[in-house]
Formats: C-alpha cells, structure tokens, sequence
C-alpha cells in the first residue's frame, strides 16, 4: 500500500531536486514540532518544565521552534501545559509563512483561509495581541477548532469571520494578508499517508482557479503598500507557480525576495510547457531538507 502511495509523487520527479531521498523522507513518520506560546509564558520556562517530564526536545537555528525527539505521553497534546495554551503543535514548514509574513504589533492583518488557527495564533502572538486579526474560514466546524484554539492561546486580537474568501468583502484595507490557500494537501502526506487522496490533473487545476480567485480578492483587500504572502502545503506547479504567474500577469503584482533561516529550494522554472519568469523568488520547503512537512511560499506586493 504504502508503495502504491508513493509511486503518486512519481510525476514531480523532474522538478524536486534529489528525489529518491526525498521519497525515502516520505516513508518514515514526521515528527512533532510546537512553539511556544510567548503570550503566557516565556521558552525557557516551558522548556524546563516539559525536560522535567521527561520530553527531549531540539530548538531549531534560534527560531521559536522546537522539534520533540522523546516524549512520555503518546501524543504531545495529552499534557496540562498544552491544555493551559502554553504551547501550539506546529510543524516547522507550516511557521514559514508567517515568517515569511513578517506580523509587526498593531498592524492590520488578514488571514483569508485561518482554520484550525496554526498561523493566525502565531501571527497574534508576534503581534503581542496588538493590533488586528481578522482570522476567516469558510467552514462552521474548522471555526469551531479556530475559536478554541484562540481560547486557550489568550489571544484577544483576533475577529473571527465566517465568509468565502473567493468573492468576500472584508471592510477595508489590509496592511498584510495571508492567503495560505485550501490546495491539494501533498505536503501533509507524512502526517496522514493511509488517508491520503491527492489530486488527479483535474484536480489541480480546480484548486489553481479558486486560488487564482481568493488570491484576486486579496488584492482588492491590500493596501498600496501592503504585502501578501500565498502559501500552500501542496508541491502542484498548477497551484503554486501559476497561480503567483497569474497574480503578475492579471493582478499587476511583482514577486518579492523571500529571507527565510529555514532550508528550502527555489521555485520551479518550466512545468508542461509553462515558464515561470518569477520562479527564483518563490521558494519551497521539502521533507528531506529538514524533516517536515511541504511548503510553497511567494511574497506578493502592488506594482
């Protein structure tokens, strides 16, 4: 079963440089990642408490980000520190974004695809619950895990919204928006491989118009001097590549420079006879760099 998965990656063997290493990554589970959540209490201090307990952990170049290589409890949420919001379980590739985001305290900040909240909570927690969030979602049960989630954190920066982020007007001008679109889910394959589908051909390039749609509906929502960060967890060119193609193209958006400590690879240049001008600034996380999850990233802003 397990090689009958993996043969679905077959097709972006061309474009995902060392290949065979990175199927191989694909084989064995992804380990847990979390940060701390600074608004309750400070790294070291959590850190302390959870070695007492006889987790192990590993804190990755500096960044709040720490990978769990032992832990005493099956599951890293069955702890009263995690009940009490003192942590978030994050995998490293899906902090990039926000990273890449760059959240200043009282900015005004748009999450356009927020639920279950991994990237909103963090974007309020480097904020310092200054400032405003609006955090949307399309789906009533993914707000549900997003309004806990913001709960426990002690976030109180946050304006949950339920809206469609294809065609939604949220009020205003946003300093900064996260677009970390809904997408075929590849790069999530480690965590759930028994349950996963994929897309077909078809498949992406549904995904690529409803991004294409949600990512022109954010820049009616930018402000001039604004930025938006697209983001995926999926390594489609349909979905990624093209989509930021048609933002330059059709949205008069230019490409930005991505500084990023976490390992990845430039975007891809050519998939089936399309050329991606953009393609050296987009960048792209892979499991075998660093022991993640997937992540595609490009920094958008007003021409």
């Amino acid at each position: 079963m397990e090689e009958e998965k993996l043969k679905y990656f077959e097709k972006y063997r061309e474009i995902i440089r060392d290949f065979d290493n990175f199927l191989e990554t694909l084989k064995t589970p992804q380990p847990y990642w979390f940060r701390v959540n600074t608004l309750k209490i400070q790294e070291e201090k959590l850190i302390e408490r959870l070695e007492t307990k006889g987790f192990r952990v590993e804190r990755f170049r500096g960044l709040n980000a720490y990978r769990i290589l032992e832990m005493p409890v099956k599951h890293p949420g069955a702890t009263v520190e995690y009940s009490l919001g003192y942590y978030y379980i994050q995998d490293l590739s899906s902090m990039a974004p926000v990273l890449a985001l760059d959240p200043q305290p009282g900015e005004r900040i748009l999450d356009m695809a927020a639920a279950p909240g991994s990237k909103s909570t963090m974007i309020a927690e480097l904020m310092n619950n200054s400032g405003t969030i609006v955090a949307n979602d399309i789906s009533v049960d993914r707000i549900k895990s997003l309004a806990a989630n913001i709960e426990r954190l002690g976030i109180t920066n946050i304006i949950v919204t339920k809206k469609d982020a294809r065609n939604a007007n949220f009020d205003g001008k946003f300093d900064k928006i996260l677009l970390d679109a809904p997408c075929s889910g590849e790069g999530t394959f480690r965590k759930n491989p028994w349950g996963f589908q994929g897309a077909d051909e078809k498949g992406h390039s549904i995904l690529g118009r409803q991004q294409k749609m949600m990512l022109r509906n954010a820049v009616r929502h930018l402000s001039e001097d604004g930025i938006i960060v697209y983001s995926t967890c999926t390594y489609s060119p349909i979905e990624n590549e093209s989509v930021v193609k048609y933002g330059v193209e059709n949205l008069n958006l230019k490409v930005l420079k991505i500084e990023l400590s976490i390992p990845h690879l430039e975007g891809v240049k050519e998939w089936d006879g399309e050329k991606y001008e953009m393609y050296e600034k987009c960048i792209r996380i892979y499991p075998h760099l660093v022991d993640t999850g997937g992540m595609f990233i490009a920094v958008l802003a007003k021409q």
